[in-house]
Protein backbone atom coordinates (compact mmCIF):
# COMPACT_ATOMS: atom_id res chain seq x y z
CA UNK A 1 0.00 0.00 0.00
CA UNK A 2 2.69 2.24 0.71
CA UNK A 3 4.47 1.74 -2.35
CA UNK A 4 1.28 2.39 -4.25
CA UNK A 5 0.94 6.20 -2.26
CA UNK A 6 4.93 6.86 -3.26
CA UNK A 7 4.55 5.70 -6.81
CA UNK A 8 1.12 8.20 -7.29
CA UNK A 9 2.94 10.85 -5.62
CA UNK A 10 5.82 10.28 -7.88
CA UNK A 11 3.52 10.26 -10.67
CA UNK A 12 1.44 13.67 -9.72
CA UNK A 13 4.83 15.31 -9.13
CA UNK A 14 5.96 14.23 -12.40
CA UNK A 15 2.53 15.06 -14.11
CA UNK A 16 2.98 18.91 -12.51
CA UNK A 17 6.56 19.60 -13.75
CA UNK A 18 5.57 18.28 -17.45
CA UNK A 19 2.58 20.75 -17.35
CA UNK A 20 4.86 23.67 -15.92
CA UNK A 21 6.11 25.78 -18.33
CA UNK A 22 8.85 28.67 -18.78
CA UNK A 23 7.54 32.03 -17.60
CA UNK A 24 8.32 34.70 -19.85
CA UNK A 25 9.36 37.68 -18.14
CA UNK A 26 6.09 40.70 -18.42
CA UNK A 27 6.64 43.45 -21.01
CA UNK A 28 8.37 45.98 -19.78
CA UNK A 29 6.97 49.48 -20.64
CA UNK A 30 8.75 51.83 -22.30
CA UNK A 31 7.00 55.43 -23.38
CA UNK A 32 8.55 58.62 -24.76
CA UNK A 33 10.28 60.62 -22.50
CA UNK A 34 8.28 64.13 -22.13
CA UNK A 35 8.08 67.45 -20.31
CA UNK A 36 5.31 69.12 -18.61
CA UNK A 37 4.47 72.76 -18.00
CA UNK A 38 2.31 74.37 -15.61
CA UNK A 39 0.29 76.00 -16.07
CA UNK A 40 -0.87 74.75 -19.15
CA UNK A 41 -1.79 78.02 -19.95
CA UNK A 42 -1.97 81.53 -18.51
CA UNK A 43 -2.20 85.28 -19.07
CA UNK A 44 0.01 88.42 -17.65
CA UNK A 45 -0.61 92.13 -17.95
CA UNK A 46 1.72 94.25 -20.27
CA UNK A 47 4.94 94.70 -18.05
CA UNK A 48 4.14 91.91 -15.58
CA UNK A 49 6.07 88.48 -15.14
CA UNK A 50 4.76 84.69 -14.60
CA UNK A 51 6.43 82.00 -13.41
CA UNK A 52 6.19 78.30 -15.12
CA UNK A 53 6.84 75.38 -13.36
CA UNK A 54 8.78 72.13 -16.00
CA UNK A 55 8.36 68.62 -14.99
CA UNK A 56 10.15 65.45 -16.62
CA UNK A 57 8.93 61.89 -17.47
CA UNK A 58 11.40 59.31 -18.27
CA UNK A 59 10.69 56.76 -20.44
CA UNK A 60 9.15 54.80 -17.73
CA UNK A 61 6.86 56.95 -17.40
CA UNK A 62 8.43 58.15 -13.68
CA UNK A 63 9.09 61.30 -12.64
CA UNK A 64 12.60 62.40 -12.63
CA UNK A 65 14.80 65.19 -12.37
CA UNK A 66 14.47 67.48 -15.34
CA UNK A 67 17.26 67.65 -17.52
CA UNK A 68 20.05 69.46 -17.44
CA UNK A 69 20.08 71.80 -20.97
CA UNK A 70 16.37 72.02 -20.88
CA UNK A 71 15.84 75.47 -23.16
CA UNK A 72 13.03 78.32 -21.94
CA UNK A 73 11.98 79.69 -25.45
CA UNK A 74 8.98 82.29 -26.65
CA UNK A 75 7.63 81.82 -30.11
CA UNK A 76 7.76 86.05 -29.96
CA UNK A 77 9.71 88.21 -28.06
CA UNK A 78 7.68 90.94 -29.19
CA UNK A 79 5.07 89.68 -26.68
CA UNK A 80 7.10 87.66 -24.43
CA UNK A 81 10.18 87.13 -23.44
CA UNK A 82 11.63 83.92 -21.24
CA UNK A 83 14.63 83.53 -18.99
CA UNK A 84 16.05 80.09 -18.35
CA UNK A 85 14.14 80.09 -14.74
CA UNK A 86 10.94 79.55 -16.54
CA UNK A 87 9.66 83.03 -15.92
CA UNK A 88 8.03 85.23 -18.69
CA UNK A 89 7.84 88.76 -19.17
CA UNK A 90 4.99 90.38 -21.04
CA UNK A 91 6.60 92.87 -23.79
CA UNK A 92 3.06 93.88 -25.30
CA UNK A 93 -0.26 92.71 -26.22
CA UNK A 94 -0.74 89.42 -28.07
CA UNK A 95 -0.87 85.90 -27.77
CA UNK A 96 2.06 83.72 -27.97
CA UNK A 97 3.63 80.32 -27.35
CA UNK A 98 6.04 79.16 -24.98
CA UNK A 99 8.27 76.58 -24.86
CA UNK A 100 10.99 74.05 -23.08
CA UNK A 101 13.07 71.78 -25.02
CA UNK A 102 15.13 68.69 -24.30
CA UNK A 103 17.12 67.12 -26.62
CA UNK A 104 14.94 66.37 -29.41
CA UNK A 105 11.94 66.73 -27.14
CA UNK A 106 9.47 70.09 -26.45
CA UNK A 107 6.37 70.99 -25.19
CA UNK A 108 4.56 74.35 -25.60
CA UNK A 109 1.95 75.99 -23.95
CA UNK A 110 -0.26 79.30 -24.85
CA UNK A 111 0.37 82.77 -23.22
CA UNK A 112 -1.63 86.15 -23.83
CA UNK A 113 -0.42 89.47 -22.56
CA UNK A 114 -3.24 91.75 -22.02
CA UNK A 115 -3.19 95.84 -21.52
CA UNK A 116 -6.07 95.31 -18.76
CA UNK A 117 -8.45 93.10 -16.28
CA UNK A 118 -11.30 93.52 -18.84
CA UNK A 119 -9.86 91.57 -22.14
CA UNK A 120 -10.21 88.21 -23.41
CA UNK A 121 -6.88 86.74 -21.83
CA UNK A 122 -7.37 83.10 -21.71
CA UNK A 123 -9.71 80.24 -23.04
CA UNK A 124 -10.45 76.47 -20.75
CA UNK A 125 -11.77 73.29 -22.50
CA UNK A 126 -13.84 71.49 -19.83
CA UNK A 127 -14.11 68.41 -19.11
CA UNK A 128 -10.28 69.45 -18.50
CA UNK A 129 -8.84 65.69 -17.95
CA UNK A 130 -8.11 63.19 -20.91
CA UNK A 131 -11.42 62.22 -22.76
CA UNK A 132 -11.46 57.92 -23.90
CA UNK A 133 -14.06 57.30 -26.39
CA UNK A 134 -14.94 54.23 -28.42
CA UNK A 135 -15.15 54.44 -32.22
CA UNK A 136 -18.67 55.88 -33.70
CA UNK A 137 -18.92 57.55 -29.55
CA UNK A 138 -19.61 61.35 -28.95
CA UNK A 139 -18.72 63.33 -26.32
CA UNK A 140 -19.71 67.33 -25.91
CA UNK A 141 -17.05 69.82 -24.82
CA UNK A 142 -17.05 73.52 -23.19
CA UNK A 143 -15.36 76.21 -23.71
CA UNK A 144 -15.13 79.18 -21.36
CA UNK A 145 -13.60 82.39 -21.53
CA UNK A 146 -12.22 84.31 -18.88
CA UNK A 147 -10.58 87.72 -18.01
CA UNK A 148 -6.82 88.13 -16.41
CA UNK A 149 -8.39 88.30 -13.08
CA UNK A 150 -10.02 84.86 -13.82
CA UNK A 151 -13.34 85.74 -14.59
CA UNK A 152 -16.01 84.32 -16.92
CA UNK A 153 -16.28 86.85 -20.34
CA UNK A 154 -19.96 85.58 -21.32
CA UNK A 155 -21.22 85.34 -25.02
CA UNK A 156 -17.66 84.66 -26.89
CA UNK A 157 -18.18 82.42 -29.55
CA UNK A 158 -15.46 79.59 -30.39
CA UNK A 159 -13.88 78.02 -33.46
CA UNK A 160 -12.87 74.40 -32.54
CA UNK A 161 -10.30 72.63 -33.96
CA UNK A 162 -8.86 68.40 -34.18
CA UNK A 163 -5.76 68.51 -34.84
CA UNK A 164 -5.92 64.59 -36.12
CA UNK A 165 -9.13 64.95 -38.38
CA UNK A 166 -8.90 61.32 -39.03
CA UNK A 167 -9.13 60.45 -35.31
CA UNK A 168 -11.81 62.52 -34.22
CA UNK A 169 -13.78 65.16 -35.86
CA UNK A 170 -15.31 68.62 -33.08
CA UNK A 171 -18.22 70.59 -34.37
CA UNK A 172 -18.65 74.38 -34.16
CA UNK A 173 -20.66 73.45 -30.42
CA UNK A 174 -17.88 71.31 -29.63
CA UNK A 175 -18.97 68.02 -29.83
CA UNK A 176 -16.46 65.23 -30.52
CA UNK A 177 -17.03 62.07 -32.50
CA UNK A 178 -14.33 59.18 -33.16
CA UNK A 179 -13.76 58.39 -36.46
CA UNK A 180 -10.73 55.60 -35.90
CA UNK A 181 -8.81 54.52 -33.53
CA UNK A 182 -5.59 56.89 -32.05
CA UNK A 183 -5.39 60.31 -30.12
CA UNK A 184 -5.87 63.81 -31.43
CA UNK A 185 -6.09 67.11 -29.41
CA UNK A 186 -8.58 69.30 -29.20
CA UNK A 187 -8.43 73.08 -29.35
CA UNK A 188 -10.64 75.98 -28.64
CA UNK A 189 -10.26 79.76 -29.43
CA UNK A 190 -11.21 83.03 -29.88
CA UNK A 191 -10.12 86.44 -31.60
CA UNK A 192 -6.15 84.65 -31.47
CA UNK A 193 -6.04 83.31 -28.16
CA UNK A 194 -6.15 79.46 -28.33
CA UNK A 195 -6.90 77.09 -25.39
CA UNK A 196 -4.33 74.50 -24.14
CA UNK A 197 -4.69 71.15 -25.82
CA UNK A 198 -7.13 68.71 -24.91
CA UNK A 199 -5.91 65.14 -25.42
CA UNK A 200 -8.91 62.77 -26.79
CA UNK A 201 -8.92 59.13 -27.68
CA UNK A 202 -10.88 56.68 -29.22
CA UNK A 203 -10.44 53.54 -27.41
CA UNK A 204 -11.27 49.91 -27.26
CA UNK A 205 -12.40 48.39 -23.88
CA UNK A 206 -14.27 45.74 -22.46
CA UNK A 207 -15.47 44.47 -18.86
CA UNK A 208 -13.54 41.06 -17.67
CA UNK A 209 -16.96 38.76 -17.03
CA UNK A 210 -16.13 35.49 -15.22
CA UNK A 211 -16.54 34.54 -11.67
CA UNK A 212 -12.67 34.85 -11.20
CA UNK A 213 -11.68 38.42 -12.63
CA UNK A 214 -13.66 41.79 -12.30
CA UNK A 215 -12.58 45.20 -13.73
CA UNK A 216 -11.79 46.45 -17.65
CA UNK A 217 -9.43 46.51 -20.22
CA UNK A 218 -8.30 49.09 -22.64
CA UNK A 219 -6.69 48.67 -25.67
CA UNK A 220 -5.69 52.12 -27.24
CA UNK A 221 -2.80 54.13 -29.29
CA UNK A 222 -0.87 56.62 -27.01
CA UNK A 223 2.44 58.42 -28.47
CA UNK A 224 2.35 56.00 -31.66
CA UNK A 225 2.84 53.09 -29.52
CA UNK A 226 -0.24 50.32 -29.15
CA UNK A 227 -0.89 49.56 -25.45
CA UNK A 228 -2.95 47.39 -22.96
CA UNK A 229 -4.27 48.83 -19.51
CA UNK A 230 -6.26 47.18 -16.92
CA UNK A 231 -8.72 50.04 -14.82
CA UNK A 232 -7.65 50.80 -10.91
CA UNK A 233 -10.56 48.16 -10.46
CA UNK A 234 -8.94 44.98 -12.20
CA UNK A 235 -8.62 41.92 -9.84
CA UNK A 236 -8.03 38.14 -10.73
CA UNK A 237 -8.38 35.18 -8.46
CA UNK A 238 -4.48 34.52 -7.22
CA UNK A 239 -4.76 31.34 -7.08
CA UNK A 240 -4.03 29.38 -9.61
CA UNK A 241 -0.48 29.33 -10.98
CA UNK A 242 1.05 31.43 -13.69
CA UNK A 243 -1.09 33.41 -14.62
CA UNK A 244 -1.07 35.62 -18.26
CA UNK A 245 -2.67 38.03 -20.10
CA UNK A 246 -3.24 37.67 -23.68
CA UNK A 247 -5.05 39.24 -26.70
CA UNK A 248 -6.83 36.81 -28.32
CA UNK A 249 -9.92 35.96 -30.69
CA UNK A 250 -11.46 33.35 -29.01
CA UNK A 251 -12.61 34.04 -25.21
CA UNK A 252 -11.75 30.50 -24.13
CA UNK A 253 -8.08 29.83 -25.85
CA UNK A 254 -5.37 31.68 -26.70
CA UNK A 255 -4.46 29.24 -29.42
CA UNK A 256 -3.04 31.82 -32.16
CA UNK A 257 -2.81 34.57 -29.41
CA UNK A 258 -0.41 37.46 -28.54
CA UNK A 259 1.08 36.76 -24.65
CA UNK A 260 1.22 40.45 -23.07
CA UNK A 261 2.35 39.87 -19.99
CA UNK A 262 3.01 37.46 -17.26
CA UNK A 263 0.62 38.91 -13.93
CA UNK A 264 1.58 36.53 -11.50
CA UNK A 265 5.59 36.65 -11.69
CA UNK A 266 5.38 40.33 -11.93
CA UNK A 267 2.74 41.07 -9.13
CA UNK A 268 -0.06 42.61 -11.42
CA UNK A 269 -3.07 40.33 -10.32
CA UNK A 270 -4.74 43.67 -9.43
CA UNK A 271 -5.01 47.43 -9.94
CA UNK A 272 -4.15 49.31 -13.39
CA UNK A 273 -1.38 47.97 -15.31
CA UNK A 274 0.12 49.32 -18.48
CA UNK A 275 1.93 47.14 -21.19
CA UNK A 276 3.12 47.74 -24.37
CA UNK A 277 1.65 45.86 -27.38
CA UNK A 278 4.31 44.25 -29.82
CA UNK A 279 4.13 46.36 -32.29
CA UNK A 280 3.54 43.72 -35.22
CA UNK A 281 -0.12 43.21 -33.26
CA UNK A 282 -2.90 46.04 -34.89
CA UNK A 283 -5.31 47.45 -32.61
CA UNK A 284 -8.32 45.64 -34.69
CA UNK A 285 -6.24 42.21 -34.64
CA UNK A 286 -7.73 40.55 -31.77
CA UNK A 287 -10.61 40.78 -29.74
CA UNK A 288 -10.82 39.57 -26.31
CA UNK A 289 -8.32 40.23 -23.66
CA UNK A 290 -8.08 36.94 -21.80
CA UNK A 291 -6.28 36.15 -18.77
CA UNK A 292 -4.92 32.33 -18.78
CA UNK A 293 -3.91 29.98 -16.53
CA UNK A 294 -0.76 28.74 -18.62
CA UNK A 295 0.65 25.73 -16.10
CA UNK A 296 -2.94 24.24 -16.53
CA UNK A 297 -4.76 25.38 -19.38
CA UNK A 298 -8.15 27.64 -18.77
CA UNK A 299 -9.66 31.12 -18.60
CA UNK A 300 -9.74 33.45 -16.09
CA UNK A 301 -11.23 36.17 -16.90
CA UNK A 302 -12.12 37.54 -20.59
CA UNK A 303 -13.06 41.15 -21.45
CA UNK A 304 -14.97 41.73 -25.16
CA UNK A 305 -12.76 44.71 -26.54
CA UNK A 306 -15.92 45.09 -29.42
CA UNK A 307 -15.79 44.22 -32.98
Amino acid sequence: MRKTVIALLLASTLFACKKATVVAPPAEVIVPERLVISPASSSILVGNTAQFALKFFNNKGAESAVPTGTVWASSNDAVVTMNQQGIATGIAEGATTIKATYNSISISVPITVVANNTQLATVMIMPATIQEILLNQTTPLTATAKNNAGGTIPGITFSWLSDATAIASVSSTGVATGLAYGTTNITASSAGVTSSPLMLQVIRSGNFTSMSSSGMAKLKIENGSLILQTSSNFSVQTSPPDLRIYLSNNANDVTGATQIASLTTAGQTSGMHTWNVPATVSITQYRYAVVWCAQFGGTYGTADLGL
